[in-house]
């Protein structure tokens, strides 16, 4: 009668450079685990650096100060008009916007509290942005730009003013956002949003 040994899965050499515990299944184990671990980071990273609110580099140099904007929320129906500047854009040679921040959380706060965050709107693009219409969303939220031309390779400030004492909002969480809109074809409207929580 012969009898079978019954063998354990053959497992692939690793080579002695990744040997990390002298047991075969442990380092297969541990390699993965450390793959993982790996693998984890650069999506994290992937994330971080490619999201929406990447942040913009520049110097103080780079900010532009021309013809300011003030956005504010419109009665008007059927526009906001801050800016009348047109611009024809060239499809090889555009302008291009980019946002320091999409979106900013003020936490919670008192309603006497006057909020304010500057957030960074660069040109990326070949040739000028223009910043045609602004408006807020609520009358308690302005919104003020250090200039509605921004030339290549520099940058605007956009000073965002939120007052919770504006209505009665105690106890609320609220968001107020600022829609611009600009010559850049590709992304001819952006938002900017603030969160806060009335205490």
């Amino acid at each position: 009668m012969h009898i079978m040994n019954e063998e354990a899965p053959k497992l692939y050499p690793i080579p002695g450079f990744l040997r990390i515990t002298g047991n075969k299944r442990w380092d297969f184990i541990l390699l993965g685990m450390i793959l993982l671990i790996i693998l984890g980071i650069i999506i994290y990273l992937m994330f971080i650096m490619g999201g929406d609110n990447a942040k913009v580099q520049y110097s103080p140099s780079d900010v532009v100060y021309g013809e300011k904007i003030r956005a504010i929320q419109s009665i008007i129906s059927g526009g906001y008009a801050q800016h009348s500047a047109f611009s024809h854009v060239s499809s090889s040679v555009k302008p291009e916007i980019q946002l320091s921040e999409t979106y900013y959380d003020f936490g919670v706060v008192g309603a006497q509290n006057i909020l304010t965050r500057t957030f960074v709107i660069a040109n990326s693009g070949q040739s000028p942005l223009i910043i045609q219409r602004a408006y807020t969303t609520c009358g308690c939220t302005i919104a003020d730009f250090t200039t509605a031309e921004i030339p290549p390779g520099k940058v605007g400030l956009m000073t965002l003013q939120f007052d919770p004492g504006y209505h009665d909002m105690h106890g609320t969480t609220v968001r107020r956002g600022v829609m611009i809109e600009t010559n850049d074809p590709d992304h001819p409207t952006q938002e900017v949003w603030i969160q806060a929580s009335i205490k």
